[in-house]
């Protein structure tokens, strides 16, 4: 709010008239100028700040990374294990829980991040200052650490569904076998978005390959491994023409038609010649 005050005597003359309103529009955008340049100047210097503030954020995140996959390959292995001894208990009804293949463990620890420069920095419209490149270098890496956040979380809910029957009693040989199969497809579906956070771990280490990682694709088709992996002569044929039908989903001469052979997968009677 900018303050006029008047003149201290009355202009006589069209002339001073003039001159007194000039002297105050005059005023008016020096006093605009100054406040504008003022804000530019906090602008750069807020900006220049959440940069910085962003780069320590970073820093803190690539600490964080190594116990996150820390955490992912043990969780991973605590639910390998759970189903081995699950499998055995039912595979093998009245054996002792002291002599199954091992005892169960249902501990799974968040994945860890830091987000709290970067939510701020939207709220106050800084990234908006940003360039539209920065901006969306930061808003990539920020959502893939949401996405994985997530899938975290349903990790977690998935495992307390899995284990919810050792809040009566924490032996699982005195589960009937109709018990163990629901526990079992509980801890299968723990496990499977368990991997799904695994194949974030390495879509991330594909995106970014000069930050911190150690979980990658290749280890997780190794921990997941396919039919081919395991048997990559006898699956030669059958792996061929899978491959011949994933070719034909993207044909024509612009490459956005699915050819009819994708979609030919044969009969039993071509099965059976």
């Amino acid at each position: 709010m900018h303050d006029i005050h008047p003149a201290h005597h009355a202009a006589t003359t069209w002339r001073d008239f003039c001159i007194h309103i000039a002297t105050i529009v005059l005023g008016l955008l020096i006093a605009l100028g100054l406040e504008q340049a003022v804000e530019r100047i906090h602008d750069y210097h807020e900006l220049n700040e959440t940069r910085e503030a962003l780069a320590r954020e970073q820093v803190a995140n690539d600490k964080a990374w190594a116990d996150n996959e820390f955490d992912w390959r043990r969780t991973f292995v605590e639910l390998k294990n759970n189903l081995a001894v699950l499998e055995c208990s039912r595979r093998h009804p009245g054996t002792p829980q002291t002599a199954l293949p091992g005892d169960l463990h249902w501990v799974q620890s968040p994945f860890i991040w830091n987000h709290a420069v970067w939510d701020a920095a939207q709220q106050k419209g800084i990234t908006q200052r940003m360039s539209l490149e920065e901006a969306n270098k930061h808003l990539e890496f920020y959502g893939i650490m949401t996405m994985m956040a997530e899938q975290s979380l349903q990790t977690w809910n998935a495992i307390n569904d899995a284990h919810r029957f050792d809040l009566l009693d924490p032996d699982p040989t005195h589960l009937t076998g109709q018990q163990l199969d629901d526990v079992i497809n509980l801890t299968l579906i723990a496990l499977q978005r368990h991997v799904t956070l695994g194949y974030s771990f390495g879509r991330f280490a594909a995106e970014y390959p000069n930050r911190p990682h150690t979980i990658t694709w290749h280890l997780i088709e190794k921990l997941r491994p396919t039919a081919v992996m395991l048997d990559p002569k006898g699956m030669a044929a059958a792996h061929e023409t899978t491959k011949a039908r994933l070719k034909a989903a993207n044909s024509g001469p612009a490459g956005n038609v699915i050819d009819p052979q994708a979609l030919n997968y044969g009969n039993r009677e071509d099965i059976n010649k």
